[in-house]
């Protein structure tokens, strides 16, 4: 990979930045890709392309890599590799206030390398930080256009559509689901009778709800769904389960991490993480939890799956459909940098249902950061325990198609692709969650 020369002074302000922030999914590095070919395509408008390493963080320590001469076989190969390419991180800028020490360095770092464009691709949380950059570089006279890439496999992002990476982690799910709950169907006469899988969302249950996309597969399947946005009330659903039990002989759930009881208070917390600034809280074990509740109560065997990981990083089996919309959210996004725009975040918006279509509208950081979507209440059942006609309509087109990975010597031919970051120009800078 080339070096980039030294820059003089009285370089233009062009160059671009790139870097992925938070939960990644199966297909943020299609956006990765989309957005490095779309600026490389744009020679006369952009000028070097940066990516940082682990977001934010990785800019305050300066751990940049050149992409400007990315060759196509690398290209290629991000467009099927899971993970953040980048490397993604759980690291907020501090308020401005605790922490000018971060923000002047942030500015050091865009001054030194001339960086006209900044690209952030995340979530909600990783817009916050995106117009908080935009901001103190502006109000410090540097001229940097800062522009969201929109990606969250929890599907919360406020007014779009849908968020790239949820069709593929529904696909997935939705997958797994089905294919577990067939096992469970085979053996319920003699051995397991109730099986609960456990879904990624803190606050909302838009992944729970995909499970129930197996009615499409088994329509009569003896089903409850628990999304983050019904409290717990654990008689309805001992009832119901037994109900299902009796009548079908088995019965299959799917939960949100982020459940919550009668009293507004997570089921399982993993893990609380303190940090100087704020806490954070680890969910996880729900799972677990309401599946010794079934089998205590109706001395029944049970089985609980926890997919974690794996339902953000399954690039073995992407939607097609998602995978398209994220490497479309970033071309969009470099779209919106030609413009001269600054501070916004190209959303999805549907086009056509027959067939489904979308493009892209840019909307404001502000309006979007740190907005939670949750699951409408017409997705929902009227006993909070499995999802409607409604719901199937609108997750169905997500999770269309297949695009699978290239295998070698019978394992995803994934390689992990080695980058070198280049030489620091400035002092050492730790920043420190």
């Amino acid at each position: 990979m080339t070096i980039s020369p030294p820059l003089s002074e009285n370089a233009p302000i062009n160059n671009v930045l790139y870097a992925q922030a938070g939960g990644v999914t199966a297909v943020i590095n299609a956006s990765a890709a989309a957005v490095i070919e779309t600026v490389q395509a744009n020679p006369n408008q952009f000028g070097t392309m940066y990516g940082a390493f682990n977001g934010i963080k990785g800019i305050l320590e300066e751990r940049l890599i050149d992409l400007s001469a990315l060759s196509t076989e690398p290209l290629t190969a991000i467009k099927y590799q899971p993970g953040a390419i980048f490397k993604a991180c759980r690291f907020d800028l501090d308020p401005l206030e605790h922490n000018p020490e971060q923000y002047a360095r942030m500015l050091e770092i865009f001054k030194t390398y001339r960086i006209g464009t900044f690209f952030y691709n995340g979530g909600n949380g990783s817009m916050i930080t995106a117009q908080k950059v935009g901001d103190y570089c502006r109000q410090h006279n540097h001229p940097v256009n800062c522009i969201g890439v929109a990606k969250t496999i929890d599907n919360d992002l406020a007014i779009s559509h849908c968020s790239p990476g949820f069709g593929s982690a529904a696909k997935y799910l939705a997958s797994s689901f089905l294919e577990a709950t067939l096992d469970t169907l085979s053996m319920h006469d003699t051995s397991t009778r109730f099986f609960v899988m456990e879904t990624m969302g803190r606050n909302t249950g838009w992944l729970t709800l995909a499970a129930g996309l197996i009615k499409d597969v088994m329509p009569d399947v003896p089903l409850i769904l628990l999304p983050a946005e019904r409290a717990f009330n654990q008689t309805a659903f001992l009832n119901k389960v037994q109900h299902l039990i009796n009548q079908k002989g088995y019965c299959v759930c799917a939960v949100s991490e982020g459940l919550l009881n009668q009293q507004g208070e997570y089921l399982s917390i993993a893990n609380i993480e303190h940090t100087h600034e704020r806490d954070y809280t680890q969910l996880g074990g729900v799972g677990y939890q309401i599946s010794k509740l079934v089998s205590e109560t109706f001395n029944v065997k049970s089985h609980y799956a926890i997919p974690d990981y794996l339902q953000r990083s399954a690039s073995h089996l992407v939607s097609k459909t998602d995978w398209q919309i994220a490497y479309d959210a970033g071309i969009a996004a470099v779209e919106a940098a030609k413009q001269g725009l600054h501070g916004v975040l190209p959303i999805v918006t549907v086009t056509s249902e027959h067939p489904f279509r979308w493009q892209f509208k840019n909307v404001p950081l502000h309006e979007v950061a740190n907005l939670e979507k949750t699951v409408p209440d017409a997705f929902i059942s009227a006993d909070g325990m499995d999802l409607t006609a409604e719901a199937l309509h609108y997750l169905r087109p997500l999770i269309q198609g297949e695009r699978p990975v290239p295998f070698k010597n019978g394992l995803p031919d994934i390689p992990v692709i080695e980058f070198q970051e280049v030489p620091k120009k400035l002092p050492k800078f730790q920043a420190i969650k």
